[in-house]
């Protein structure tokens, strides 16, 4: 049987490979569990992937997402750094509702995600986005967050904007229970 590395590549063959940078550095910080230990993550092993990557912890006190890491690629896109806020104040409201679902079943199940959406409609600033969501363990053994990568495919003839929340949200997304890798 091949190791869970060549099983996801097998699953998404189309995915950037800077996806599987991500994917391998979570696999690593796994060890012998279902879903890696934050603490266990090593940031050192997806250093070329820093820039695209983001965490995303629930705040049951506030039930809502709060960005606690997002890399500059990331914030450049959202027009400014998004660390500290929430997902509903990121996102709005309608598309925090459809995240905040697909989040909690990647943490409960546990799952992966991926997603790849092309041809953003005017005036949004990003042409393509390709997505890894990752289920996370806090030090209590809780899964508590999600670490992705948003990978872009700026458009170079605009400038960022600000935020356009009527974008769709992508309608395929794959999800991989950990449990077949």
């Amino acid at each position: 049987m091949s190791d869970p590395s060549s099983r996801m590549r097998a699953r998404i063959p189309q995915a950037d490979p800077r996806i599987f940078e991500l994917f391998d550095g979570w696999l690593a910080a796994r060890g012998d569990h279902p879903v890696a230990d934050r603490a266990a993550f090593d940031p050192v092993t997806i250093s070329r992937m820093l820039a695209f990557v983001w965490i995303y912890r629930m705040a049951p006190d506030r039930s809502d997402y709060i960005c606690e890491l997002a890399g500059e690629e990331v914030n450049a896109v959202w027009g400014n750094s998004i660390k500290g806020r929430t997902l509903t104040e990121i996102v709005g409201p309608e598309h925090r509702a459809t995240l905040a679902d697909r989040w909690a079943r990647a943490r409960s199940e546990p799952a992966i995600l991926y997603s790849a959406t092309e041809n953003l409609p005017d005036p949004h600033f990003v042409h393509r986005v390709e997505r890894l969501v990752l289920p996370m363990r806090s030090r209590d053994g809780e899964v508590d967050s999600v670490l992705g990568t948003s990978l872009y495919d700026r458009r170079t003839d605009r400038i960022a904007s600000g935020v356009d929340t009527s974008v769709a949200m992508p309608a395929a997304v794959l999800r991989i229970p950990v449990a077949e890798l």
